[in-house]
């Protein structure tokens, strides 16, 4: 750690070529005002439009406080964060999203509230309604309930947020085919708090997260960071043996005391209920391999084509 750096503020950058000016001004003009030094790390995730662009011209105005870092393909927000937090040198990493939803001048609350309650992690919470549409809102209240019954996340989080460096030290080199910031953050603190924030509407664009995208990161998340899949495979498995089991049971006593013929009909149910669980549960159990093969292999988590320092 830099110790001539107070605060690391590390935004993921996805087609964001026309927030990104007045982000980096709001941003300085925060810390001018808190008297405190900083960095901005802008990690482009591939857009495609000018962002990188822009954040080279961005270099100029801001040559002493900001780092640039160009990644060679689209690997996700999560990805691009990390990629961030190695090249943070703050006491205290602040991530923030670069639509402008999230406040810039809320950062200060966040200080405050990290520095009064001397908690490693401060989630900056909604004060308001979110302004997202309702299938996103749905999606992230899914992912969250998940997290916190099957996690170990605790409560609602957040990409709004502050982290003490001595967490970020352990968790930069985190190497995984899926990331997930949040849940690896709450594998290493219990010291969290939330602080109310503000969430304004998007200036510019679209959320990158279609519709498509939320299911895959959800499947994604459970399939990586729970065992819910085995769990309800488990489960499933003992109900339906239970229901085949009632099924037997049933036909054998219509078949004695009722003398009825065995059906077909029931006998090609049977057959087909039992192939489906048993392709069903191979599909869990290759979800999981896929995650064991694709981590022995080590892949970088992201990589990087450029750096401006």
């Amino acid at each position: 750690m830099n110790d001539n750096i107070e605060f690391s503020v590390v935004v993921p950058v996805y087609n964001s070529e026309k927030t990104l000016e007045e982000l980096c001004a709001r941003i300085a003009k925060v810390f001018k005002k808190l008297n405190a030094s900083y960095e901005m790390i802008l990690i482009n995730d591939y857009s495609s439009d000018g962002s990188w662009n822009k954040i080279i011209d961005l270099k100029q105005h801001y040559p002493e406080n900001l780092i640039g870092i160009h990644l060679r393909k689209n690997f996700g927000q999560h990805k691009a964060i990390l990629c961030g937090f190695q090249y943070a040198c703050g006491e205290y990493v602040v991530t923030l999203d670069d639509d402008l939803q999230f406040l810039p001048e809320d950062i200060e609350l966040l200080v405050q509230k990290a520095k009064t309650t001397q908690a490693d992690l401060v989630y900056g919470a909604y004060r308001d309604e979110r302004q997202h549409s309702a299938v996103r809102k749905f999606g992230s209240n899914f992912v969250g309930f998940i997290f916190h019954k099957f996690g170990n996340t605790v409560g609602q989080g957040s990409s709004f947020k502050i982290v003490h460096h001595s967490v970020i030290e352990k968790i930069k080199d985190y190497n995984h085919s899926f990331t997930f910031i949040d849940e690896i953050l709450s594998w290493h603190t219990t010291k969290i708090e939330w602080q109310d924030v503000r969430h304004e509407s998007r200036k510019d664009g679209q959320s990158g997260y279609s519709i498509t995208k939320l299911v895959l990161l959800s499947m994604n998340l459970i399939f990586s960071y729970t065992t819910i899949p085995l769990r309800f495979m488990t489960w499933f498995g003992l109900l339906s043996f239970w229901v085949c089991l009632a099924f037997v049971i049933y036909f054998i006593y219509m078949k004695v005391v009722m003398d009825a013929p065995l059906g077909f009909t029931a006998l090609i149910v049977s057959i087909f209920m039992s192939t489906g669980l048993i392709l069903f549960s191979l599909g869990i159990i290759g979800e999981y391999l896929n995650r064991l093969f694709a981590l022995q292999h080590r892949k970088p988590a992201y990589q990087i084509q450029e750096i401006l320092k």
